[in-house]
């Protein structure tokens, strides 16, 4: 326990849209960016630190007229106030701040990167800065991190901590050779939380013999707003920290309107598969003497028609900076594939999406970086590379071409790698526990 602190609150039930307020969405960083940036840090052998803004919602300055009633105890009662900041409650408060803190970058010659506004750059300071809302990560050289800190101190009160250790809810271990990426504690807690802090450990949080399906709705849901906080929970883990729960995740989540005991029993065994590998950790690496190289490698994959309800297939990739994952995604597909190869096919044109958006990124960041994208299908490399115009593949779509283009203008290069060896594949379906155990190392994921 740091303090204690009070706040009067701002009564947002009772503000009207279009009156009081207009937007009320504000950016925030997304994690992949940010395991971007600490790769690429350790990588280029850069400082990192970070910072808090004190009291952030209170320095926004409010366009819209705002009247609020004053609390009681202060003396003015039968009065109003009007703000001209804005204040904690209010549905413009987050976006008020985002404009102010934008503001000040700016004034110091920060831009905002297209590729997620809240990550800024600056060529005179060589200082990249990630804002979370009130949580800033600074990565540079440690005199530039400082004169960036002496600008922002100007403008808001600043905690700066010198080196990062916990960060938006993830533990940040330093270690001789780079860092860990872990959320024990908040494993820890939400195991107490659904009384599975003594459950037995398995070793995959799926059964592959026996994977859940959609039952007759006939039936009456089992603990549903159970089940849904339980998902709710396991979804930060795959956001933050824990790119092996991705696939389970997704296909346990479809039954959050009616989950049945079976569905339930399937969540427990994935809280059991955590408190097995509670203390399990991201790993990113810093460079060594001989390897000045950088190289993304996206891992793409599909499960034909793995949804046994609506016979649709599972896209997955993952993309690892020098060895250290950066983002992953499963996802089960639009429309219903009519071969192993569209499936593929439409897996790789959204790992081409996601390879082209980090070209793209990386260099308003000032790098070029080469990105090879593999998978594990000849059939759908062959139709990548090639224009083949047959039967069976005349009616994809032509959305899903993307990846020929991009070849063609050799945005990034495509090659094969053996299903054993395709990372992604752990993002598309149920594994056993040896080939799920190899994966996961594969992941950067370590006891």
């Amino acid at each position: 326990m740091e303090r204690f602190k009070a706040r009067i609150v701002a009564k947002d039930y009772a503000q009207v849209e279009g009156l009081d307020y207009d937007e009320m969405f504000a950016p925030v960083t997304r994690y992949d960016s940010l395991r971007l940036i600490i790769a690429l840090a350790l990588h280029l052998g850069l400082d990192m630190s970070q910072a808090d803004i004190k009291s952030a919602f209170l320095n926004g300055n409010l366009n819209e007229e705002v009247w609020m009633m004053p609390p009681p105890g202060i003396g003015l009662d039968g009065k109003v106030l009007r703000l001209h900041k804005s204040l904690y409650g209010l549905k413009q408060a987050p976006l008020a701040w985002f404009e102010k803190l934008s503001s000040a970058l700016t004034e110091l010659g920060f831009l905002s990167c297209s590729f997620d506004p809240c990550v800024f750059i600056s060529p005179d300071y060589n200082v990249i800065i990630v804002a979370y809302v009130d949580h800033i990560t600074t990565v540079g050289r440690k005199s530039d991190i400082r004169k960036v800190y002496q600008h922002l101190t100007k403008h808001f009160t600043v905690t700066i901590k010198d080196e990062l250790s916990y960060l938006l809810g993830i533990e940040i271990l330093h270690t001789a050779t780079g860092l860990e990426l872990r959320q024990t504690q908040y494993i820890t807690n939400i195991l107490t939380r659904f009384s599975m802090q003594n459950s037995r450990p398995v070793s995959t949080p799926i059964d592959p013999k026996a994977p859940p399906v959609k039952a007759d709705e006939s039936e009456p849901a089992y603990e549903k707003q159970l089940y849904q906080q339980m998902i709710g929970s396991l979804m930060y883990l795959v956001t933050c920290t824990r790119p092996d729960l991705g696939f389970v995740v997704l296909l346990l989540s479809q039954f959050s309107s009616h989950p049945l005991l079976c569905h339930y029993t399937a969540v427990k065994r994935v809280f059991r598969y955590l408190a097995g590998t509670h203390t399990t950790s991201l790993v990113y690496t810093r460079r060594s003497s001989m390897d000045t190289s950088l190289l993304i490698t996206g891992y793409s994959d599909a499960n034909y028609a793995s949804c046994r309800n609506t016979r649709r297939s599972v896209s997955g990739y993952v993309f690892l900076l020098n060895g250290c994952a950066i983002s992953c995604l499963s996802k089960k597909q639009n429309s219903v594939s009519t071969s192993t190869t569209k499936s593929e096919y439409m897996a790789l044109a959204t790992t081409a999406r996601q390879a082209l958006c980090y070209i793209n990124g990386l260099s308003q960041l000032g790098f070029t970086i080469p990105v090879e994208l593999k998978a594990d299908n000849t059939s759908s490399i062959n139709l990548a590379k090639n224009p083949i115009n047959n039967p069976k593949t005349k009616h994809i779509d032509v959305s899903y071409h993307f990846t020929r283009e991009h070849l063609i203008h050799k945005s990034f290069t495509l090659s094969y790698v053996p299903t054993g060896e395709n990372l992604a594949d752990i993002m598309t379906k149920d594994l056993p526990s040896v080939l799920h155990q190899r994966h996961t190392q594969g992941l950067g994921l370590t006891e």
